[in-house]
């Protein structure tokens, strides 16, 4: 895992020779291999770090937020922990699961070395920068630079196993992923989904730092191996009532995905998301109520169609239907589908007083306009 939080270590480190410093207490097995062989497989040279070791690589407590939630995307009792950390180009933490067994401990260490790799060579500066660039920092785009990152550190964990641990298991997620929670999956996806397409490159001549600096610029781009242009969305947020605009975001096709799996089957849920073209969610609040307007543009009107019906499968799942409007069984929860134009559609959810007030006033194009129903 490269992360940005940076745990408490448990024991100090001593120096252990030029390479890498490990903690007084040592580790199941030596580093400095492990990260020699990642410099090989990877062709770059960086220093080495200092590896830490703690407790627990446990993901702190999350809610979800009142979207997530409305989504059946909610934290599940048990919690998706790492086995290690990179947080900058020196530091490697292992937490105390991955130090029990000298397989895992040297898969992780191969794992994280190649974020000390990223790190080193700046290659993720140079990926977030590119994604940044006359840009929101989104939900999707903060996915694609995981699913870059990740990605990159559990192929060449993949090749390191290959090449020097032929006698165990490979590591995979496939199945992992597919028997995780929604919440689950999307921590889970960068590994499942970022692999794969990181392989592919590698295979179609790109080396590792393009990658990093002609890096996908979707969620969409990862899962279909492609390089299709996100499609022109340009959403005003009007007044409606006296709901007040907060936030907005772009979800992408990998969370619509995953969405949509809460209550579809994994290939309706996944043609239901492709044809994604961008999407765009607004978000309300009124008091202690929250609402939201999610804007969906599509490739061409058969895919905003094919997700349209699909939407209304997975609320008639979800929600009981009472002409164009469907609500949770526990009354929290009221959800509406607009066709906003061919490729364009908007779905309502929250706040009932919100879904039935919210309507699109303008549609000319990539351009909507947000409302009142009453205005349209």
């Amino acid at each position: 895992t490269d992360a940005a939080a940076t745990p408490t270590p448990t024991a100090g480190v001593t120096p252990d020779g030029d390479g890498v410093l490990i903690p007084n207490d040592g580790l199941p097995v030596d580093p400095d291999p492990v990260f020699e062989r990642v410099l090989n497989l990877t062709g770059q040279d960086v220093e080495p770090p200092t590896v830490y070791t703690a407790e627990s690589g446990d993901l702190p407590p999350q809610d979800a937020s009142p979207f997530y939630a409305s989504l059946g995307i909610t934290p599940p009792d048990e919690r998706v922990g790492a086995a290690g950390a990179a947080t900058d180009p020196s530091t490697v933490y292992l937490f105390d699961p991955a130090l029990r067994d000298e397989a895992v401990t040297e898969r992780t260490l191969a794992h994280e070395f190649v974020h000390t790799v990223q790190f080193g060579m700046g290659w993720k500066s140079d990926l977030l920068s590119t994604l940044s660039e006359d840009r929101q920092w989104t939900y999707d785009v903060r996915k694609t630079s995981r699913l870059v990152m990740e990605g990159a550190a559990t192929e060449f964990e993949g090749q390191y196993q290959r090449a020097y641990m032929p006698s165990t298991e490979p590591v995979t997620y496939t199945d992992r992923y597919r028997n995780a929670s929604a919440w689950n999956r999307l921590l889970l996806a960068p590994y499942r989904y970022g692999a794969p397409y990181v392989e592919e490159r590698l295979a179609a001549g790109d080396d590792l730092a393009a990658i990093h600096t002609d890096p996908p610029i979707s969620t969409e781009q990862v899962l279909h191996g492609t390089d299709d242009p996100i499609a022109p969305l340009n959403v005003t947020a009007g007044a409606v009532g006296d709901w007040e605009r907060t936030a907005g975001a772009t979800q992408g096709e990998l969370f619509l995905r995953v969405a949509l799996r809460t209550e579809l089957n994994r290939s309706a849920a996944a043609e239901a998301a492709a044809g994604w073209g961008n999407d765009r969610r607004v978000t309300y609040e009124r008091g202690e109520a929250t609402a939201t307007a999610w804007v969906l543009r599509w490739d061409d009107a058969a895919n905003a169609t094919e997700f349209e019906r699909a939407f209304e499968r997975y609320l008639d799942a979800k929600a009981t239907r009472a002409g164009s409007v469907w609500t949770r069984p526990d009354g929290n929860v009221t959800y509406r589908l607009e066709r906003a134009s061919e490729r364009t559609v908007v779905v309502y959810l929250g706040n009932e007083s919100f879904v039935r007030a919210a309507n699109v006033t303008a549609a000319d194009g990539p351009r909507v306009t947000v409302g009142n129903a009453s205005a349209s």
